[in-house]
């Protein structure tokens, strides 16, 4: 199994377009980005999650042909508005070649997404619902490749909000993979517990006084990971919205969050906010050591490309 990373910033990417803060700002100066937040797995079967509005540049830079599943998480923008981008792989095939993409998402999710692309249906895409706990139904999942639903919050809007779990069986031993997608919260708090890898997300460092995005940071994610143990951590999602001491006055935006209590180390320090990936990855490394989670931590980048399991 490989997972290639099409995306791993926040709704409206890195850097966000006319952020004045101190995140985005350096982010333009040394030329780094991250857009919207994609996964592709290829295992048994090529199966893509969340496609997002920057799908197409994605799918152009990876070069990567037709997908055999789409699982959607959540009937936010982000995770779907790429959808019509798909046609690319019907109008380049004769017309007695194609068959309709099977797309998966919640009763919930779809109520949303159809009311924007009912027109794909049933000619691109095949609609398909998955429902939280039960095992995902029809080709190209069965004895090779199994994948299930986990119920998680994300706030008020989003009621169908949840991620997944997909199990390659081809190999020596069962190898699961989860993804968390956006959450504050798991509906079963062992949904993702016992996993060889995890992709999880880590919308910021600290975790806000208020947390209006509803979105899970690092610091609240630490008590789960302690409690589920995956065997690789993978963390997706990055924003700008940390509040950091001395932005102003980007710190008076909407977006910027200020911590309820800044995660501090040994020495009662708070930890730095990261603003670039090797920051990112030199402090959550920190951060995960020093609360005794020793498991391998990759913050992915837009573009990595990763082998997992035995064959």
């Amino acid at each position: 199994m490989e997972i290639i990373f099409l995306g791993t910033g926040g709704a409206w990417g890195l850097p966000e377009h006319r952020c004045p803060c101190a995140t985005c700002r350096h982010l333009r100066a040394i030329g780094e980005h991250r857009t919207r937040t994609s996964i592709w797995v290829d295992g048994p079967a090529r199966v893509l999650i969340d496609p997002g509005p920057d799908l197409r540049a994605q799918l152009m830079r990876e070069d990567l042909g037709r997908p055999d599943a789409v699982l959607i998480t959540h009937e936010h923008g982000d995770h779907f508005l790429g959808l019509d981008d798909l046609l690319c792989y019907r109008r380049n095939l004769p017309a007695e070649q194609w068959q309709p993409i099977p797309v998966y998402a919640s009763q919930a999710t779809w109520a949303v997404v159809e009311q924007r692309f009912g027109y794909l249906i049933p000619t691109l895409l095949e609609k398909r619902i998955a429902e939280p706990g039960r095992d995902l139904a029809g080709p190209p999942f069965g004895d090779r490749l199994s994948g299930r639903p986990v119920k998680t919050d994300h706030g008020p809007f989003p009621q169908g909000s949840q991620g997944y779990i997909l199990t390659d069986h081809s190999g020596p031993r069962p190898y699961r993979l989860g993804y968390t997608s956006d959450m504050i919260a798991c509906a079963d708090p062992e949904g993702f517990a016992g996993l060889d890898a995890l992709i999880c997300q880590s919308h910021f460092i600290n975790e806000p006084q208020v947390n209006r995005a509803n979105h899970l940071s690092l610091q609240n994610a630490l008590g789960r990971l302690q409690r589920w143990q995956p065997g690789r951590l993978f963390l997706v999602h990055i924003s700008c919205q940390d509040f950091i001491p001395g932005d102003e006055p980007a710190n008076a935006m909407l977006k910027k969050f200020k911590p309820a209590e800044p995660l501090r180390d040994p020495g009662g320090q708070p930890y730095p906010i990261p603003r670039d990936q090797a920051q990112w990855q030199e402090v959550a490394g920190r951060i995960l050591g020093d609360h005794g989670l020793n498991m391998e931590c990759q913050v992915a980048y837009d573009g990595l490309r990763v082998r997992l399991g035995d064959a």
